[in-house]
């Protein structure tokens, strides 16, 4: 316990309380002449202050409003987007850099990556190696050369993409948004396909896609199961079922992607069923199971009462055919009853039911698979 001498003048501060005065000061000591009012007063406003430093005890802040000091972190460790891209992407030749070097307005601008992958600053005696650098690394060893040569005693450097000929992943084949599609760092299949909004409808299984120069060797960081699923065609070409990734979300299939990568989504074959069925429609064909008369009958939900099953036909592509068409007569009827053999249905055919009364042309045929709806189903 401290005390306090007579005629010592203290400076008390207030600790809240509206319309509170931020401090003033307490003579102690003997009374003297003119001073008794002053004191009472001062004394009367400590009584005041302790008042409100007991209320606001009673009624805290509630603790979830007050951080404790060592949860609190500087701004620059938090992570960002922006620290993400400067610890995974890497620098290449003809990349555009942003250079920040702090209180320094000579050493702040844009600088070109070189031929060599060098970078060459004003005032430092040899060029900086950057290209095969993360953005980060290129960072500290910008301000390790300035710190060894004396420019600066404590440089802070912050090196930025600009932009980059090898900064893009190209998207083609059965995507909603095929097209180039810039990449800082490296993305995974799921994300870019998610900006790209996902497969079209006539999407198959399999994506092949062929590593850029800034892909490690082989597959990439490709999970194990997701190797021997993907059957690498080459030390840069990787197979993905990119169907069974976009449905499900199998991260075991979500395999990397890097700068200068080149996705392809085939796509898959469409079969169409027209006429006197439930579901009529294009059907995408499966890479694993081919399709057939009595899968067709099962994913078109069979036909209807009027459809006439012994006159079905399969209009199948032949550029030797007049038109570049020819008809098949096919008996559904007894295909259905295993009195006939089932046949196997290729991609662009078209199975047609008829009704039992009515005719249809081939070109009113072929007029309607246009317009009509694409169906993935299981089969």
């Amino acid at each position: 316990m401290a005390w306090v001498a007579k005629g010592s003048v203290l400076r008390v501060m207030s600790l809240g309380g509206a319309g509170g005065r931020a401090g003033g000061r307490l003579f102690y000591g003997a009374a003297r002449p003119g001073r008794r009012a002053e004191l009472g007063v001062v004394l009367a406003g400590v009584g005041l202050i302790c008042l409100s430093g007991l209320a606001w005890a009673q009624n805290p802040v509630p603790s979830q409003t007050v951080a404790p000091i060592s949860s609190l972190r500087p701004a620059a460790s938090i992570p960002s987007p922006s620290n993400r891209v400067g610890a995974r992407y890497v620098v290449a030749k003809d990349d555009l850099l942003q250079v920040y070097v702090v209180e320094s307005q000579e050493l702040s601008r844009e600088y070109r990556v070189d031929g060599d992958g060098m970078i060459t600053l004003p005032m430092l005696s040899r060029p900086v190696i950057a290209a095969g650098l993360t953005l980060d690394q290129l960072s500290e060893a910008i301000g390790k050369d300035l710190l060894e040569a004396g420019l600066l005693t404590d440089p802070q450097v912050i090196v930025t993409l600009k932009s980059s000929p090898w900064n893009t992943v190209v998207l083609s084949g059965a995507a909603k948004k095929p097209g180039v599609y810039p990449v800082y760092g490296h993305t995974t299949m799921l994300e870019l396909l998610t900006v790209a909004e996902g497969l079209s409808d006539d999407a198959g299984n399999t994506a092949i896609i062929t590593r850029g120069q800034n892909a490690p060797e082989g597959p990439g960081p490709t999970p194990a199961q997701a190797v021997e699923n993907a059957k690498a065609v080459t030390s840069r070409t990787v197979k993905v079922d990119v169907w069974q990734l976009w449905q499900n979300g199998d991260a075991s299939l979500n395999v990397d992607l890097y700068p200068g990568d080149r996705v392809m989504v085939r796509r898959a074959g469409i079969v169409y069923v027209v006429g006197a069925v439930n579901r009529a429609g294009g059907f995408a064909l499966n890479d694993q199971e081919p399709m057939t008369l009595l899968t067709a009958m099962a994913v078109t939900q069979g036909v209807t009462r009027l459809a006439k099953t012994s006159k079905a036909v399969i209009i199948r592509k032949n550029p030797r055919a007049p038109g570049g068409r020819e008809q098949i007569p096919v008996d559904l009827k007894k295909v259905l009853m295993n009195h006939a053999p089932d046949q196997q249905l290729v991609a662009n055919d078209i199975l047609f039911v008829p009704e039992s009364s009515g005719k249809r042309t081939l070109d009113t045929i072929v007029g309607t698979v246009i317009s009509t709806s694409i169906w993935r189903v299981p089969y």
